[in-house]
């Protein structure tokens, strides 16, 4: 993982989320992120986190985190996205020596719907040119789409037949 690449995602989304937030200190949301980027943590989950910390963070105080769980638990949402939410807290939390006990929620973990060939051959037909190729990378490497937008001309070895 590039941890400059992901200190500066984090920060990215620290500055937006400062312009909007209420309660909180969103330096300390930085500098939690930039930890765990250190402990090897994802890109897409220190973005998560700090939005996730924005949104909680506009409605309670994320340094006095009593009513936290009752937000969370109040939220429409999936109990795996409340767990998440719970956890984002905990660093938080855990970073700033701050007692916070995480609820707990059951994750769901679900197996993907997974299209059969005949049908993923059927979109790949009604596409047009762009999204067939794109469509058909997908299908034949097995790679996500966030990995499609991520791969540049001179990853490809093109070959014509």
């Amino acid at each position: 993982m590039n941890l400059q690449h992901s200190s500066c995602a984090a920060q990215n989304a620290t500055t937006h989320s400062e312009n909007t937030a209420k309660h909180s200190d969103f330096g300390k949301v930085l500098r939690v992120a930039l930890e765990l980027g250190k402990l090897g943590y994802s890109e897409a989950y220190l973005s998560t986190m700090v939005r996730a910390s924005k949104k909680i963070g506009s409605i309670v105080e994320l340094d006095n985190p009593s009513m936290t769980p009752l937000y969370i638990a109040r939220l429409k949402a999936m109990d795996s996205y409340k767990a998440n939410l719970c956890d984002f807290c905990k660093h938080y939390c855990d970073f700033c020596n701050i007692p916070f006990v995480k609820p707990k929620y059951r994750r769901d973990h679900k197996l993907p719907n997974v299209p059969t060939e005949e049908k993923l051959n059927l979109i790949i037909g009604h596409a047009n040119k762009k999204y067939a190729t794109i469509y058909n990378v997908i299908k034949k490497c097995g790679i996500r789409p966030v990995e499609v937008g991520r791969l540049k001309l001179k990853d490809l070895n093109v070959v014509v037949a």
